[in-house]
C-alpha cells in the first residue's frame, strides 16, 4: 500500500523474504488497502502516508475494524505531528524510508510477533524534541488507569515481576500492558516509553 522506489521496493521484499512470510496483495490507495485487509486480514500491512486518499483516517479506520492486521507506516514523512498521528490511530511502526533491508526485517518481524511497536531509530528523539520545544504541544497519550500505574512503578525502577507483586496482577498481564504503553508512547523499548511518559507529563504541566 505505498509508493516506493526501485531500491525500497527490493529492501521490503527481501525484508518481507527473509521472515519467510508472503505478500498476499499490493494496492496504490487508501482504499485499496482497506479492500485487501477485507479480503485478506493480513498480519502485517505497510502502509504508505503517500499515498492517494486520506492515509491516516484509513489507519484508523483499518485499525478499529482489522486489530488483528498490524499496520506499519512506511514514510519519508518525519514531521513529529504527523509521527504521533499515526501512532495514536494505531500503527504499530512508523519507519522512515530509506531504511537497509535489515532493518526493515528487524521491524516487520517485531510487530509480527508482537512484541511492540517499532520506530526508526532517529525518530523518537525528534518527537521528545518536538514535545520539549512545544513544536507539537501537550500531547495526550492516552494511557488507561491501569497502565499509567504501570509506567509510574517503571519509573521506579521496577521490574515486571515486582510491579506484578505490587499491584497483584500477573506477570502476564503487565508484559501485556507494557506493550500496550510502549505502542502508545511510539516506544521501541522501556527506557524509550518512560523518556515519553516523562517528557509529556512535563509539557503538560508547563503548558
Amino acid at each position: 500500500m505505498s509508493e516506493l522506489s526501485d531500491a525500497e521496493w527490493e529492501a521490503s521484499a527481501r525484508a518481507r523474504s527473509r521472515t519467510s512470510r508472503q505478500v498476499v496483495a499490493e494496492g496504490v490507495s487508501s482504499a485499496d488497502a482497506l479492500d485487501v485487509a477485507k479480503a485478506h486480514r493480513p498480519n502485517i500491512m505497510i502502509l504508505d502516508l503517500g499515498i492517494p486518499g486520506d492515509s491516516l483516517e484509513r489507519l484508523k479506520q483499518l485499525c478499529v475494524e482489522f486489530p488483528e492486521t498490524h499496520c506499519v507506516i512506511l514514510t519519508a514523512c518525519d514531521d513529529p505531528k504527523t509521527g504521533i498521528a499515526a501512532l495514536n490511530a494505531g500503527a504499530h511502526g512508523y519507519i522512515l524510508k530509506g531504511v537497509s533491508a535489515i532493518e526493515l526485517k528487524a521491524a516487520i518481524w517485531a510487530v509480527f510477533k508482537n512484541e511492540s511497536s517499532f520506530v526508526s531509530p532517529e525518530f523518537p528523539a525528534r518527537l521528545l524534541s518536538a514535545v520539549q520545544h512545544k513544536e507539537v504541544g501537550s500531547i495526550d497519550l492516552g494511557l488507561s488507569h491501569r497502565e499509567l500505574q504501570i509506567i509510574a512503578e517503571v519509573e521506579n525502577g521496577a521490574t515486571n515481576r515486582m510491579v506484578a507483586e505490587k499491584l497483584k496482577i500477573s506477570e502476564k498481564t503487565v508484559k501485556h500492558y507494557m506493550s500496550s504503553i510502549m505502542h502508545k508512547c511510539g516506544a521501541t523499548n522501556r527506557v524509550s516509553a518512560v523518556m515519553a511518559s516523562q517528557r509529556v507529563r512535563q509539557s503538560g504541566q508547563h503548558a
